[in-house]
C-alpha cells in the first residue's frame, strides 16, 4: 500500500508533494479546531440561568465561582463582566465588547491558512497539469511521434496532479464554510449572552428585582 502511495506520488510528480504538504497543514489545523470547539462550553442557558440565580441572590460572588467551575470562552467573557459589576451599565457593556473582541481572535484562529489553501490547491494542481503536458509534448517532440505509449506518462502526470488539488481544495472549503458558520453561531449566543448580563447587572446595581426572563426559559402554559 505504502509502495502504491509512492508510486502515485512519484507519477505525479513534484507537484504532488506540495499538495501533500497542504494536506497535511489543513487536516492539522482542522483537528486542532474541532478539538477546540468540543471545549467551548455547550449549555449558554443554563450558565446564565445559574448567574443569574446568584446575581439575584446578590452573590456576584458566587456567580464568579460558577465561571470559574466551567470550561471555555463564554464563562471567560462572563468573569469579566462580573469581575466589573459594580460599574455603570455602559462601562460592563464596554467591557464585555472588548472582551468579545479579544476572544473572536481565537476563535478564527488559522482559518485564514485553511481558506487560503482552499484557493490556491487548485492551482498547484494545476501547475501539475501544465508541467504534464509539457513534458508529454517533450516526449512527443524527441520520439518523434504521438502514440499514447509516448505521452502517457505525461498525461497521467497531468491529470493526477488536477485530481489531488481538487481533493485537497474541495476539504479545505469543506471545512472552512463549517467553522465560519459555527464560529458565527457560536459568537452571536456569546453577545446575547454579554448583553443579558450586562442587563442583570444593570438590575442589579439599580437596585430592581431582575426579571426571571433574562435569566430562565420561558415557560407556556397549555
Amino acid at each position: 500500500m505504502f509502495d502504491g502511495f509512492l508510486s502515485v506520488m512519484k507519477q505525479g510528480g513534484p507537484d504532488m508533494w506540495i499538495l501533500l504538504t497542504l494536506s497535511i497543514i489543513v487536516v492539522a489545523i482542522v483537528i486542532e479546531r474541532l478539538v477546540f470547539f468540543s471545549s467551548q462550553h455547550g449549555d449558554t442557558k443554563g450558565l446564565l440561568r445559574a448567574i443569574g440565580a446568584k446575581i439575584a441572590a446578590d452573590d456576584l460572588d458566587g456567580a464568579k465561582r460558577i465561571c470559574q467551575e466551567n470550561k471555555g470562552m463564554l464563562p471567560r467573557i462572563l468573569e469579566f463582566g462580573l469581575a466589573r459589576g459594580e460599574k455603570n451599565r455602559a462601562d460592563i457593556t464596554d467591557a464585555l465588547s472588548i472582551a468579545l473582541v479579544e476572544h473572536l481572535n481565537s476563535l478564527e484562529r488559522n482559518l485564514g491558512v485553511v481558506g487560503t489553501i482552499a484557493v490556491i490547491a487548485p492551482f498547484v494542481g494545476l501547475a501539475g497539469t501544465v508541467l504534464g503536458i509539457i513534458r508529454a509534448f517533450q516526449d512527443i517532440a524527441l520520439k518523434g511521434n504521438s502514440s499514447p505509449a509516448v505521452v502517457a506518462a505525461g498525461v497521467s502526470e497531468a491529470l493526477i496532479t488536477t485530481f489531488a488539488g481538487l481533493v485537497v481544495a474541495i476539504f479545505a472549503v469543506i471545512f472552512f464554510n463549517y467553522f465560519k458558520t459555527r464560529i458565527k453561531v457560536y459568537n452571536q449566543e456569546m453577545i446575547v449572552a454579554a448583553n443579558q448580563l450586562a442587563e442583570m447587572l444593570h438590575f442589579h446595581n439599580t437596585g430592581s428585582p431582575i426579571p426571571t426572563e433574562l435569566y430562565q426559559p420561558s415557560t407556556s402554559s397549555t
